[in-house]
Parts: C-alpha cells; sequence; structure tokens
C-alpha cells in the first residue's frame, strides 16, 4: 500500500475529494497534526475529556493513523485503524473530520483508506476482514452509506450515543 492515496473526483463547493489526499501517518510531525484535529472534533466541539480521547492505543505498534490534507496542505480529517495478531478482524476508530470538509467526501476517503490497508495488511486466513466500528448515532447514515451494518442498542461512549456496526471486505 502507498503512503498516499488520492480518492476519486466528487465536485462540491467547499473542499473536494480530489483535493484532499489521504497520508498514512509515519512522523511524529503528522500524528500531533491527528491529534489536533482529534481535539478540535472531540473535545472543542463535542465536549469529550481530553483524557478520554487520547489514549494509548494511539502509540501502540499495532495502531495505524491516516490524516487527510487539502491541496494547501492543511490537515482535515484522520482516523485510526485498531489491529490484533492473527488477522481478520480491525477496528476503525477516532473517524474524525474539521466542519470545513464536512460534507465533501473526505470522511469516505478516509474510511476507505483504512479499509484498503486492513484488507492489504491484516487479512484473515479466507482473504477477509471484518471491521468493527463504534459509529455516534447522529453519524450512523454515513456508516450505511459506505456499506457498514449497524447493530445493537444504543451505548454511551464518552457522554455520546454509539451503536456498533461492521462489515466484511473481501479482495478482489
Amino acid at each position: 500500500m502507498p503512503d498516499a492515496v488520492t480518492p476519486a473526483a466528487v465536485t462540491s463547493a467547499a473542499v473536494t475529494p480530489a483535493a484532499v489526499t489521504i497520508e498514512r501517518v509515519t512522523t511524529a510531525e503528522q500524528l500531533a497534526e491527528a491529534f489536533a484535529v482529534r481535539l478540535d472534533v472531540f473535545v472543542v466541539e463535542q465536549h469529550v475529556p481530553e483524557a478520554e480521547e487520547l489514549d494509548a492505543l494511539d502509540h501502540a505498534p499495532t495502531t495505524t493513523h491516516v490524516l487527510a490534507r487539502t491541496a494547501d496542505g492543511a490537515a482535515v480529517g484522520t482516523a485510526r485503524l485498531l489491529t490484533d495478531p492473527g488477522g481478520g478482524e480491525v477496528h476503525i476508530g477516532r473517524v474524525a473530520v474539521r466542519a470545513s470538509a464536512r460534507g465533501t467526501g473526505a470522511g469516505a476517503a478516509l474510511m476507505r483508506a483504512l479499509e484498503a490497508i486492513a484488507l492489504a495488511e491484516h487479512p484473515g486466513p479466507d482473504g477477509t476482514v471484518t471491521v468493527l466500528l463504534s459509529a455516534q448515532v447522529q453519524a450512523i447514515g454515513f456508516y450505511e452509506r459506505l456499506g457498514y451494518a449497524v447493530h445493537g442498542p444504543v451505548y454511551l461512549d464518552a457522554g455520546i450515543d454509539h451503536r456498533d456496526a461492521r462489515k466484511v471486505l473481501r479482495r478482489g
């Protein structure tokens, strides 16, 4: 998997996905930018306590972060992929897009990039990967449009209503 993936072009009056590049985070500077996006979205906008937002999993060797940048280099989104040895199942989380880039496809581009990494690097013996995530209730439509099946009851995480979701990825 290359370090950068450029999603297909879609027109928009604000940031367009064609103008967004998804980078795999490989440096401390990129990780700091990803954290800044998450703090803006989750801590400032959604009032999640900072101590709950940033955690030890952010620095685990099995965690992959991606960052969305506009053509001018501004970081507008991020997400992370948590994996376990053995492959076949991953967890996507901390999907955050700054208000200026919402509705432009930046979030979908982040998700597609992590799905591609999951399938390329963490398939199970049968070549599939089950992606699990905890969806904020207000974002369920976004995940359903990406093919995720939402299931189970609503529960609180960091004071925000969530539901579980999953999607099975197959090669080819």
